[in-house]
């Protein structure tokens, strides 16, 4: 009985739990070590772009959130909605005069 409950528990915990992934772009280059945040409510998850340009951040829970890239010292930001399974997000940056933009593609 004890072992149906810590594992409905873990089930329980693992559902309401959000990832999502995908790649930065500048046109059509890859965008390397960008600082990448995922704010969903109060949580922030921290990561990075690897060297070819990919992120993975996972969320302990779901619904509207927001992705924000720090690139060349400005921060730019991106509604999402992160679900209890990974979402793939493509993310392009465009700079609108001497402003940097993000948005999904």
């Amino acid at each position: 009985m004890i072992k149906l409950i810590a594992v409905l528990g873990a089930l329980a915990i693992s559902a309401r739990a959000g990832e999502v992934f995908g790649d930065l772009r500048v046109g059509d280059d890859y965008v390397k070590e960008a600082a990448v945040e995922l704010k969903c409510g109060t949580e922030v998850v921290k990561g990075k772009t690897d060297a070819s340009g990919s992120y993975r951040l996972a969320a302990k829970g779901s619904g509207k959130c927001t992705i924000s890239v720090t690139h060349e010292g400005q921060t730019a930001t991106v509604e999402v909605v992160v679900f209890d399974q990974p979402s793939r997000y493509r993310l392009m940056l465009e700079k609108k005069g001497e402003t940097w933009t993000l948005k999904r593609v």
